[in-house]
């Protein structure tokens, strides 16, 4: 895929429905300031993953973006978590208005350009982009640990894999 970006937008948001207060957000105290290549790459996250989950969606909470080195060692992330390049969200329904399994099913139906999307049995959406080489994965993460392939029937089905 060719990721294109446009110039930034006139009111400075990094997307039509997101700023960079929700993209960058920690609750962690610790300082998480984005470069521009940091910005960039939020701005494509949004560009080609959120805005259009929003437009199908409705409303959708960031519960995480960009986390700086420091933030992500803080709150347990992956040693090489997409966070800290500006590559990934966590997100929510903003209202309870849809539920994760929703969110999974958007991302497969409207076929977007995911590195990842992680199910999290908590109640959140894992998504990363990848501007090299994107997997097209799809993972569940059990609450007590461990993740499992998701197939596109276990997404339609709302079924996380190993259940009955």
């Amino acid at each position: 895929m060719e990721w294109i970006l446009d110039p930034p937008r006139a009111d400075g948001k990094p997307g039509e429905y997101f700023s960079w207060r929700e993209m960058t957000t920690t609750r962690t105290g610790l300082p998480n300031r984005p470069t521009t290549l940091h910005k960039n790459n939020l701005r494509l996250v949004c560009k080609y993953i959120l805005d259009p989950l929003r437009e199908a969606l409705g409303p959708i909470r960031v519960t995480s973006g960009f986390r700086s080195i420091a933030v992500n060692q803080a709150v347990g992330g992956a040693r090489r978590s997409f966070h800290m390049r500006g590559l990934a969200a966590d997100i929510k329904s903003y209202r309870g208005d849809f539920e994760t399994w929703d969110i999974a099913k958007a991302v497969v139906d409207l076929d977007l350009p995911i590195d990842q999307c992680i199910v999290y049995e908590g109640g959140w959406v894992h998504i990363g982009i990848n501007t090299g080489r994107s997997r097209k994965q799809f993972l569940y993460k059990h609450s007590g640990g461990g993740y499992d392939a998701m197939s596109v029937h276990d997404i339609a089905t709302r079924k996380a894999p190993g259940s009955t």
